[in-house]
């Protein structure tokens, strides 16, 4: 066993043991030099029955995962193949397991289940259109970790398998945990695919929802309203249901059906679908008098419009004047309802996430939820109606999301990754006044994110290194112009960034050939800004240019210990 305090591999050393197995302990590391922790699994070859098997298994898991990249899937860093032992380095999930939670806390509210349902299936829906389509194959609440910002990991990749379209190919192993396994996995039903996994996160779903596990014995999974009533008829016990069919053909057939499901669960609770019916009836009694009153209501038809404007103005005042998430999320829904082609109650909407220059992981779902970005559906998406009615809108709208992401949040690497596909869409949308800026900031997002990951470390400085990330600051600082932003505080945030990037990775930007006269041009233009916009700045910038200063101020105390004058 690895020692407390040992080093592995002359850069990481043991702090502590976190967990262990039947054949593996987990340990908890630091790579003192790059001040980052890291998570060790080790097997040795002793008290190991085939060894040699065990590890070729783990050889596998690891070529896997090094090819994936997700918010929801741990990186593997480094892999050392010992004599008498084998050692997996990769990322530390700070957190506990949703088997944990369980049994500290029992069943869990459906809001909470149904927004970690979403982020698996987003997770799952990732593993199967990768060519070829990795099946994960053991969904479980032990393999599910939740960290403190309430994000859900994805760990423990040992029964995954890489999936074979062939006809006739049955799996004849029993990979899995039973009770959350679908019947698939145990032979003679088929060959494992997506669909298997549908079952395992359906299986999983239940767990969590009733606090009765399916892995204890008789090994059922009942109606959810056989352990509470409330969920009789609803659209929840439906949608457990069928994931948890016996047949695959049966279950949801893929994980955008199953993510489409899960935001829409209303829709097939017993008592809206005769809401729904009763509606229905209503409308073809009355069709007849609608006809007859269609000749009064077009002498009204200006009118009625107008009030529709002035109850979407209404709804974007209530917005930017609500107190609390709540207020917003209900003006904003109504607003989007009547007007998703109009872009003020998005502009809304995103002002009263920066508001205090804080992005949470709450707030990150409040917006996915809002706009429906889940949905593989384009008609159920309100920014769907903005692009169509006016790209312009719309360019400005994605930009301000991808800002959001990439100035808002504490999370660095996921800020940055998630931010790159907001600023393409910007720059593709024939905005000029933005486009140069987008493409810009997306360059700088998704090299930041490659230099910042060692899983792609060796590959990715090839492609973008220190050097092409000094070129993108230099730029950006160029190119945000005075007529850039309507908002200041954009632009100040944007010199904040730069001054902190650099001071922070001033010695890499050196090594990378960068001269110190180079970057002190660079510093020295960053204050003259600074000073600039602090002239007569109003209240509302006088916080963002503080921090500016304070990031500049430590760029400049990095470059003089660099023997800059």
């Amino acid at each position: 066993m690895l020692q407390i305090g040992s080093l592995v591999d002359n850069k990481y050393k043991i702090l502590s043991e976190i967990g262990h197995g039947g054949m593996s302990v987990v340990y908890l590391a630091i790579n003192e030099r790059a001040n980052k922790t890291w998570a060790i699994k080790e097997v040795r070859k002793d008290g190991v029955v085939n060894f040699e098997a065990v590890k070729q298994g783990l050889v596998v898991e690891t070529n896997m995962l090094k090819r994936l990249s997700h918010p929801h899937l741990p990186s593997i860093i480094d892999v050392l193949d010992y004599e008498d032992s084998f050692l997996i380095v990769m990322d530390y999930v700070e957190g506990r397991s949703l088997q944990s939670v369980l049994k500290s806390s029992g069943a869990q509210p459906q809001e909470l289940v149904v927004e970690w349902g979403k982020q698996l299936c987003d997770v799952l829906g990732y593993l199967h259109t990768r060519q070829p389509a990795i099946i994960y194959r053991d969904m479980k609440p032990a393999n599910v970790m939740l960290k403190p910002d309430g994000n859900v990991m994805l760990i423990d990749f040992g029964t995954a398998r890489e999936f074979k379209n062939r006809a006739m190919v049955e799996d004849t192993t029993c990979l899995g945990t039973r009770g959350y396994a679908a019947p698939e996995q145990f032979g003679g039903w088929g060959q494992t695919d997506g669909r298997t996994d549908i079952y395992c996160l359906g299986a999983t779903l239940y767990h969590l929802l009733t606090g009765h596990s399916p892995a204890e014995p008789p090994y059922e999974i009942k109606p959810l309203s056989y352990w509470d009533p409330t969920y009789a008829g609803s659209g929840m016990e439906k949608l457990i249901n069928k994931c948890c069919q016996q047949d695959p053909s049966a279950r949801y057939q893929s994980c955008e059906e199953l993510m489409y499901a899960l935001e829409h669960l209303r829709d097939e609770d017993d008592a809206m679908i005769r809401k729904r019916r009763f509606r229905m009836g209503a409308f073809l009694a009355s069709a007849g008098l609608c006809v007859l009153g269609l000749l009064g209501m077009l002498g009204f038809g200006l009118a009625a419009n107008a009030t529709r404007v002035q109850t979407y103005d209404y709804f974007v005042t209530g917005i930017t004047s609500s107190a609390n998430m709540e207020e917003v999320r209900s003006n904003c829904k109504e607003a989007l309802k009547l007007r998703p082609e109009r872009r003020e109650a998005y502009d809304a909407l995103l002002n009263y996430f920066m508001r205090d220059s804080k992005f949470e992981a709450e707030e990150e779902v409040e917006l996915k939820t809002l706009l429906n970005m889940g949905s593989s559906n384009a008609r159920e998406r309100p920014l769907e109606s903005l692009k169509n009615a006016s790209p312009k809108d719309y360019s400005e709208i994605e930009f301000l999301i991808g800002y959001l992401y990439y100035f808002d949040t504490d999370h660095k690497e996921e800020r940055m990754q998630r931010s790159a596909s907001y600023f393409a869409e910007a720059s593709q949308m024939n905005n000029p006044r933005l486009a140069t800026l987008a493409k810009r900031l997306q360059s700088l997002a998704e090299g930041l994110y490659k230099i910042n990951n060692p899983l792609n470390l060796d590959a990715s400085l090839q492609s973008y290194n220190y050097r092409d990330f000094w070129v993108d600051m230099e730029q950006l600082v160029d190119e945000v112009k005075d007529d850039s932003f309507d908002n200041p505080v954009y632009k100040v945030n944007i010199y904040r960034e730069v001054a902190w990037q650099v001071g922070k990775k001033l010695k890499p930007i050196l090594d990378y050939g960068v001269q110190l006269n180079e970057i002190g041009a660079l510093l020295g233009k960053l204050e003259q800004r600074i000073e600039d916009m602090s002239v007569g700045a109003n209240p509302a910038l006088i916080d963002e240019i503080t921090q500016a200063r304070a990031a500049l101020t430590m760029a400049q105390n990095e470059y003089y210990a660099k023997g800059g004058a």
